[in-house]
């Protein structure tokens, strides 16, 4: 009997038992330009992820990320409200991203990004709060 529920104490410590975890922060992504893109960051990437503040992603979450060489643009429809980040970016050594942003607020989204077989992924700070984007090349 001390064995079993030496065990059954065990496995509650190793699963976590019912402690309640802290909630998750959206994913961060690295690594800048890697292999396998059919060009480099401009274009438009459907949406296929979006976390916004805390995990998890947002469901049923859409739209798209459009990046020319100065401007970005991330139009995002959740529950029929769509918002839209437009501003100027740039990009530093090995995988820093900054957006300049003039909409919803005048503010900078500073973070990191990854483009690896054209699946574009952009996570920052904006206002305070994360932001995670994961889209693929039209």
């Amino acid at each position: 009997m001390k064995l079993w529920s030496c065990c059954v104490v065990l496995a509650a410590a190793a699963c976590g038992g019912d402690k309640v975890s802290a909630p998750l922060s959206c994913d961060t992504y690295t690594g800048g330009l890697l292999t396998g893109n059919s060009g480099q960051l401009p274009g438009t990437y459907t949406l296929r992820s979006v976390c916004s503040g805390m995990k998890p992603d947002q469901a049923g979450a859409s739209g798209t990320v459009m990046l020319t060489e100065v401007n970005f643009t991330a139009s995002i429809t959740n529950q029929g409200t769509t918002t839209t980040y437009s501003g100027t970016y740039g990009t530093t050594a090995p995988d820093g991203i900054t957006v300049h942003l003039m909409s919803p607020v005048p503010t900078d989204l500073v973070g990191t990004y990854r483009l690896r077989n054209d699946s574009l992924a952009v996570s920052g700070t904006v206002v305070g709060q994360r932001l995670s984007l994961v889209g693929t090349r039209q």
